[in-house]
């Protein structure tokens, strides 16, 4: 009997710790600390289907080529023109003009292609530009979607990362923190990670940005409201991360891996004047001048993806070296071989 009652004690004594120590081990976890919670996998394999929210349609799988997942695009482009080709039998001029529009559609994906051997491009100083580095065996493909444009990140020739910006529409207006806690509603409670930004009267903790781990894979939810007005889910296989995280570090071991557009707004000029009044100089690597000490030049227009397309401008800097370039060379070598 007294054995009986000793075992007793010994399991309550026993589950009174793990009860203990159980909560703050996850307060920690969910505010920064060793590891994200994990992500709901069935909303995860939506993120991958090709069809929008329809995994059984198809998803996109980690280190499938470029080809293989621009053949998907366009079958998901294909079926999405399909009711409106199909409905518009009787009217052979409108039904190829609807096939026109689709072709359009499935080549501005296919030129939007780019693999980043060191090349300048816009992209470089774009809402993406934290997620890649040139020279590293590094490329993306982009598509726009009803929901959001798709980045579709490879390394190695192998698709890794998915970077997902959510259209303005999407937003509806809501703060980072309000559109987070819609995502942990689909997603699992996140992590919560915090960052110190440099301010004029000193640091403030800013929240940074949202994580889930889902078995291999990383979820995140960041903010891009301040230049761009959405937020953006990036969606990795976390071990090839690691490996392209590598291979930045010896490639480029000078490059500074924080955000430039962040690290541009939050810095303090050491003349104390407005940190703002020539951001894009600071993004570019521009010499950093008051205005009014250099001579007037021409407006710095950024070009979007994939550089193709009627009315795109080419940057001031760039404008030069494109004449000679386009002499050399027919088409966008970064795209040669890779058919739909």
């Amino acid at each position: 009997m007294r054995t009986s009652r000793l075992l007793l004690l010994a399991l309550a004594i026993g589950a009174g710790a793990s009860l203990t120590h159980g909560a703050p081990a996850f307060a920690k976890g969910r505010k920064g600390g060793e590891g994200a919670p994990a992500a709901n996998r069935e909303e995860i394999d939506k993120l991958k289907a090709v069809k929008l929210g329809d995994p059984k349609a198809g998803t996109f799988k980690w280190q499938m080529s470029p080809e293989e997942v621009m053949g998907l695009v366009k079958q998901s482009l294909e079926r999405k023109y399909q009711s409106r080709i199909e409905g518009s039998a009787q009217d052979p001029g409108k039904q190829q003009r609807i096939r026109d529009e689709m072709d359009k559609e499935v080549n501005a994906v296919k030129k939007s292609f780019i693999k980043f051997e060191g090349q300048k491009t816009g992209l470089d100083v774009s809402i993406v530009g934290p997620e890649f580095q040139q020279n590293t065996g590094e490329a993306v493909l982009v598509a726009k979607e009803d929901v959001w444009t798709r980045y579709f990140f490879f390394f190695e020739n192998g698709l890794y990362k998915m970077f997902l910006a959510f259209n303005k529409d999407a937003i509806e207006g809501k703060s980072f923190r309000d559109f987070g806690k819609n995502m942990e509603a689909k997603y699992g409670r996140a992590k919560e990670v915090y960052r110190d930004e440099r301010v004029k009267d000193g640091m403030r903790h800013v929240l940074d940005h949202y994580e889930w781990s889902a078995g291999g894979d990383k979820l995140r939810l960041i903010d891009r409201s301040e230049f761009y007005g959405v937020y953006c889910l990036v969606l990795s296989d976390a071990a090839t991360q690691a490996r392209a995280d590598e291979k930045r570090k010896y490639t480029n071991p000078a490059q500074n891996n924080k955000d430039s557009l962040v690290e541009a707004v939050t810095a303090k000029d050491t003349n104390e004047r407005d940190a703002n009044d020539n951001i894009i100089d600071r993004i570019t690597g521009k010499e950093i001048k008051k205005p009014g000490d250099e001579a007037k030049h021409a407006d710095i227009v950024v070009p979007s993806v994939g550089g193709a397309g009627k009315g795109k401008a080419t940057p001031a800097s760039e404008s030069a070296s494109g004449k000679d370039s386009k002499k050399k060379s027919k088409g966008n070598p970064a795209t040669d071989g890779l058919e739909l």
